[in-house]
């Protein structure tokens, strides 16, 4: 395509996004984030929560250096109740190339979503990830012969989005279930450390 037909193509697309009204599109934004509600929810049944031998006090210890260690900063730590709020900007804890690739699996799904509100304009629709932080819950329970951890993982606007649109709460869900995947991996490493120096 000529670079005189991609001028034109994005005039075009100002153009159409000119046309839509704001509560079209937050409507929109709201049905993907229904959807994505669904799926996310989904992700955390399956792979949000995990048990581990080891007991509460050295698992919330593994559970904070995992978060540390994959970039994450520790807004807020409470270990005699086993809570951690932590946060960094998006798209850790993937790295960029690990996010676009999570991002392709659920583009079509947002895309579909969104074209049923603005119609062409959707094809311009990318899960950026500026202007966002990741936002991760954890806690840690007592559990007969060990503990329970559980994360959860939401999206928070830091600036506004390049894109015309409303921005969304929920990360793409595959980016949850590679970021959960991730931070497992992680939390094993240090439980494993920590039992080596015993």
């Amino acid at each position: 395509m000529s670079a005189r037909y991609r001028c034109l193509g994005l005039a075009a697309a100002f153009m159409l996004a000119a046309c839509v009204s704001q509560e079209t599109k937050r409507d929109a934004i709201n049905a993907i984030n229904a959807a994505f509600r669904a799926d996310y929810e989904a992700v955390l049944a399956s792979d949000g929560t995990r048990t581990f031998k080891q007991p509460p006090g050295t698992t919330f210890d593994a559970m904070n250096a995992a978060l540390i260690r994959l970039g994450l900063m520790i807004e807020q730590r409470k270990p005699e109740i086993g809570f951690v709020a932590a946060e960094a900007p998006a798209p850790l804890p993937l790295d960029r190339s690990e996010w676009d690739r999570a991002a392709k699996f659920d583009l079509p799904k947002a895309r579909a979503i969104l074209e049923r509100y603005i119609g062409p304009l959707a094809d311009l629709f990318n899960f950026e990830p500026e202007g966002l932080d990741i936002v991760i819950t954890a806690t840690v329970i007592e559990t007969d012969g060990g503990s329970e951890v559980s994360f959860t993982m939401r999206m928070r606007e830091v600036s506004p989005p390049k894109q015309d649109l409303p921005r969304r709460e929920y990360p793409p869900p595959t980016a949850v279930r590679m970021g959960l995947e991730k931070i497992w991996k992680t939390v094993d490493l240090e439980l494993a450390a920590r039992t080596t120096k015993r």
